[in-house]
């Protein structure tokens, strides 16, 4: 019986859509009627970035407040059989397109009652933004079936230099002794593994095993140092994102100075704490293995505590 899909993602760059053009391969093959949709604020964001408007908009995106998107087309509206969000995180949340959506009326009606499987694109620190996605999936009393993350496989220091490349200059390429920015276009093609079993589990109406069966294949790879720096990271955002956000209007001198001070502290903060919270992590797996394991093993699963 022929099923429909419907692909909701946000993408600057393109690489979440080539992820979902990738993922829903088998599903077309299949004969299954797949429509893409893709979510855009009001106000585009630029790409490149300028690193100031990059990090003004780290306040807000944290403190997931919405902004004004342009309509849906109608066919996003129509019954769909499964709904698969794509997004990506920024600032360890979902970007404020996705957040924004999420928080719609319209992003709501849509997904309530749905079965959604969620998969994102990014450098490598998703744990929070993944958080907030299911608590809102709940708000709108969505079934959240799956969850895939595809990340960068360099290592954290290394990706955060080709990244913040990519997202100043548009750069994504190789460089000097530096791979390519982003999710590598091998992970890219192969995710359609993915598509074939969300089609199987599509096809039988059946998703109680599909988190399980998507982990088998690799679907999700959770590292117990960033479980250390998403934590750390989420309470100090909490900090920063106030103090920036009470300097004043967007573009105000006081809300400038305060945005450079945080993209002056961040930065080597990163590159100090990333060896330290790896080297704690080895520590706590020796001497508190079932605590971060847990979390670990939390992580990987659709569920919201």
């Amino acid at each position: 019986m022929k099923k429909r899909v419907l692909m909701l993602y946000y993408s600057q760059s393109g690489q979440q859509l080539s992820i979902l053009q990738s993922l829903a391969a088998p599903l077309v093959a299949a004969g299954h009627d797949v429509k893409f949709e893709v979510i855009q604020p009001l106000e585009k964001y630029p790409f490149p970035w300028s690193a100031y408007t990059f990090f003004n908009a780290f306040p807000e995106t944290f403190q997931q407040k919405p902004l004004d998107l342009k309509p849906l087309t109608p066919a996003a509206f129509e019954p769909y059989d499964l709904i698969v969000l794509g997004y990506q995180p920024w600032f360890l949340s979902p970007s404020r397109p996705i957040g924004s959506f999420l928080q719609s009326d319209e992003g709501k009606r849509i997904l309530s009652n749905k079965n959604v499987v969620t998969i994102l694109g990014c450098r490598n620190m998703w744990l929070g933004a993944q958080e907030k996605v299911k608590r809102r999936l709940i708000d709108a009393k969505a079934h959240l079936r799956g969850h895939i993350a595809l990340v960068d496989r360099s290592g954290n220091l290394i990706s955060l230099i080709t990244i913040l490349r990519w997202l100043l200059t548009g750069k994504k390429g190789a460089f000097l002794f530096f791979p390519p920015a982003g999710v590598s276009e091998a992970d890219i093609r192969e995710a359609g593994k993915f598509g074939v079993t969300i089609t199987q589990a599509l096809e039988r109406n059946e998703y109680s095993n599909l988190q399980n069966d998507l982990l088998r294949q690799g679907a999700i790879e959770v590292k117990p140092s960033l479980v250390l720096l998403e934590k750390r990271g989420q309470k100090g955002f909490s900090v920063w994102s106030r103090f920036i956000a009470s300097g004043g209007s967007l573009h105000s001198t006081g809300r400038k100075i305060r945005v450079y001070t945080f993209l002056w502290v961040l930065l080597p903060a990163i590159f100090v704490l990333s060896p330290l919270l790896w080297t704690l992590s080895k520590i706590m797996l020796m001497t508190n293995r079932r605590q971060l394991s847990d979390e670990v093993s939390y992580y990987r699963q659709t569920s919201l505590r």
